[in-house]
């Protein structure tokens, strides 16, 4: 049972089931960890939310910023892109993911990182050394040293000492 003091609006299961993001009358946009039993409030004002097409990735807008959680295990991580506009949708197809942003008299689409996108899907079909290989290829940034520290905790977790180091 989830407590919460004002009216959900929109609701959805993560891919993996473990997750649930809910927005309430408010705008604000939380994260519930079903294992954990714990709620995040990820962003206020939150006008649009969705996960990416078969990905636990969230994209939302605040105002003038569309906001993506990468790596929403560490919902402290986000990327921050500045927009003009309404997020109308996502769009996922031949490799690229796209975020469909209406600014009035033009539709503009901003590219999401397939890499980080990829490296998730990797890491929960638990092929880590692809989650490996996907993360060594990108710079550092607080989203990737999230990835890394996930991805050490799984190799762990699997007893891969190799890739825990």
């Amino acid at each position: 049972t989830i407590s919460h003091d004002a009216r959900i609006d929109w609701l959805d299961l993560s891919l993996n089931a473990t997750k649930l993001l809910f927005r309430d009358k408010r705008r604000q946009l939380h994260l519930y960890d079903i294992d954990k039993q714990s709620r995040t409030t990820l962003l206020s004002y939150a006008s649009y939310v969705n996960w990416v097409p078969n990905a636990d990735v969230v994209v939302a807008q605040n105002r003038g910023s569309l906001c993506v959680w990468y790596h929403i295990n560490s919902p402290d991580k986000v990327t921050v892109v500045p927009i003009k506009g309404d997020v109308e949708e996502i769009e996922r197809a031949d490799g690229k993911t796209e975020v469909i942003v209406d600014e009035g008299i033009n539709t503009v689409s901003y590219a999401l990182d397939e890499a980080l996108i990829a490296f998730g899907a990797a890491l929960d079909s638990g092929e880590l050394e692809l989650a490996a290989e996907t993360l060594e290829r990108l710079e550092m940034t607080p989203e990737t040293h999230a990835m890394w520290s996930q991805l050490s905790e799984a190799a762990l977790a699997a007893g891969e000492l190799q890739g825990a180091g």
